[in-house]
């Protein structure tokens, strides 16, 4: 990352973060509710880049999972592993073993959403294969 890319990132967290710390308690309780999460996981969010959880779907895709079919039929699941992925301190790592195709073999050393996708494979839930 350049520092140019590092400076502007920096910047939009901090506007980020300012806009949250501007809303009263009863705004944040209200937008906390309007997107699902506990009023405490709001900073967590602000801080976090907004394509935080772009893992998520490259990793179940790696795993041939079909991300649609899970959202559909475990909304809250999914948006519960993409928060979990947004506050994922081993980001850096699983893009990597993405990039490099090793997800699939090491994912389990690290992203805490690890048992949840074990679960998932083992419910069989994987994307359908074109004959």
């Amino acid at each position: 990352m350049s520092l140019g890319t590092a400076i502007k990132r920096w910047q939009s967290n901090w506007m980020r973060a300012q806009e949250l710390d501007s809303l009263d308690q009863d705004q944040r309780n209200a937008l906390a509710r309007d997107i699902e999460v506990a009023t405490d996981m709001l900073p967590v969010l602000v801080v976090r880049d907004p394509e935080a959880a772009a893992e998520l779907p490259r990793l179940m895709n790696a795993l041939s999972l079909d991300s649609d079919r899970i959202r559909h039929i475990h909304a809250t699941l999914m948006r519960d592993m993409s928060l979990t992925c947004s506050g994922c301190t081993a980001a850096v790592r699983c893009r990597n073993d993405l990039d490099q195709g090793q997800a699939r073999a090491h994912y389990g050393e690290y992203c805490p959403n690890a048992e949840t996708l074990k679960e998932l494979q083992d419910e069989n839930v994987s994307k359908p294969t074109h004959a």
